[in-house]
């Protein structure tokens, strides 16, 4: 009968090799040694059955080879395993700051405040870009509608640009002047009839044709050039447009800035322009007759006057930039008008100019919309003074003449066809 060993606890206890098994000629092992006092070495009184066979007797080495492997395990793992301490959590933001940057490398978690059901407002002020954009929060189409309404009845803003500034402010005062409104200026005003902001049937479209081509004249720079040619016409096909349809040439890139070969776009070329604009002589936008023009200094604003006391139109309008030079509190009267003048340059008029200092005579400068004084003058009677056009109506209402009143070409040719002899114009501060 075969004696089986108790069933092994968690304390292991193994036997005692007896002297004569262990090995000849080879020094006791550490491992052995460490056996001997290692405190599971077995007790006198503990006895067990030599092995029966080869087989237990090999499974009783295993195990203790197995056994000694279990104890050094620890010990081998904590020398060749680095210990990372555990990273700290980052800080967490201030309460001031909603939705902080996460530091570099961590990702930051999504946000748990839902999305709102509709479009918010941006917080962010819109840049200043460098295309036309309304100031007005009306937008620019109605913005340009209510100037080109105002334009169409004789309340010039100078040229649309769909741009709410104090040119169109000054307009729409005068209009709601000669319409016996409130004289608020606002565009927002709830007492403006809805067909002074209606935008339907707002533009138009012009179709280029070799006509217009051939309208354009070559640039001509200094005195003496311009002396040489026999008209001072636009350089630029964008320059004619805008004069006919009373634009700055900004805003006519901005309704079409998908024309090609801009400022020159070739025969054919379909361009988006404004709707209605009339010609200066039209019966519609005809001024009728006058009683007296008033110009504001302080407004930079001409006002036309009909014989029965009611403001016909406004126009805005340049005035001297040496305040000496402005007939303050003066009646002036119109002595002589001409539609496509011709202008006499006069060096003594240009001490500022070195290079009209070295010409040393008059020039004859032929007329066109790039004459010195555009399409139109209007004299009056102190000498070297006029109400004229211009040749860059985006510097209308600048200081910036040398004692004349300028006015965009537009504006100067609906009150050159208006304007007669002995015509009082009062200057006011």
């Amino acid at each position: 009968m075969t004696h089986t060993p108790p069933s092994p606890s968690w304390e292991v206890r193994l036997p005692a090799a007896p002297p004569s098994q262990a090995p000849t000629g080879r020094a006791a092992s550490p491992l052995a040694a460490e056996r001997q006092e290692s405190p599971f070495a077995p007790q006198p009184d503990t006895e067990f059955p030599a092995p029966a066979s080869g087989t237990n007797r090999l499974f009783g080495c295993s195990a203790i080879r197995l056994f000694a492997f279990s104890l050094l395990l620890p010990l081998l793992l904590s020398a060749c395993v680095r210990v990372t301490p555990p990273v700290p959590p980052p800080a967490l933001p201030p309460a001031s700051s909603p939705h902080p940057t996460p530091p570099p490398g961590v990702l930051a978690p999504p946000r748990s405040t839902p999305l709102p059901s509709t479009p918010s407002k941006p917080t962010t002020k819109p840049s200043n870009h460098q295309t036309v954009k309304p100031s007005n929060p009306s937008g620019f189409e109605r913005t340009f509608a209510l100037q080109l309404h105002l334009d169409q009845a004789n309340y010039s803003p100078g040229g649309l640009d769909g741009h709410w500034g104090a040119k169109s402010r000054h307009a729409l005062t005068a209009w709601q002047l000669a319409h016996h409104l409130p004289p608020t200026g606002d565009p927002t005003d709830p007492t403006l009839p809805a067909a002074l902001t209606a935008t339907n049937n707002l533009f138009a479209t012009h179709t280029v044709t070799p006509a217009d081509h051939a309208a354009l004249t070559a640039p001509a720079s200094g005195w003496r050039e311009k002396s040489k040619r026999d008209r001072l016409g636009c350089t630029t096909l964008s320059e004619l447009l805008s004069e006919r349809y009373h634009l700055y040439e900004a805003t006519l890139r901005h309704l079409n800035p998908d024309a090609p070969f801009w400022p020159n776009p070739p025969p054919g070329t379909i361009l988006t322009v404004p709707a209605g604009i009339p010609s200066p002589t039209s019966q519609k936008t005809r001024l009728p007759p006058l009683s007296r023009l008033e110009i504001r200094l302080a407004d930079h604003t001409l006002r036309a006057y009909a014989k029965d006391g009611t403001l016909a139109a406004q126009f805005p309008c340049s005035i001297a930039a040496d305040k000496a030079k402005r007939p303050v509190d003066r009646t002036l009267h119109v002595r002589v008008w001409a539609e496509n003048p011709e202008y006499t340059f006069d060096p003594a008029l240009y001490a500022d100019d070195p290079a009209a200092a070295t010409i040393g005579k008059r020039l004859r400068i032929p007329p066109g919309p790039n004459n010195p004084v555009g399409v139109a003058w209007i004299g009056l009677d102190l000498p070297g003074y006029g109400i004229h056009g211009t040749p860059a109506p985006e510097d209308i209402t600048k200081t910036e003449s040398h004692g004349c009143f300028r006015l965009t070409n537009w504006d100067a040719l609906r009150l050159v066809h208006a304007v007669h002899k002995d015509l009082p114009v009062k200057i006011l501060p």
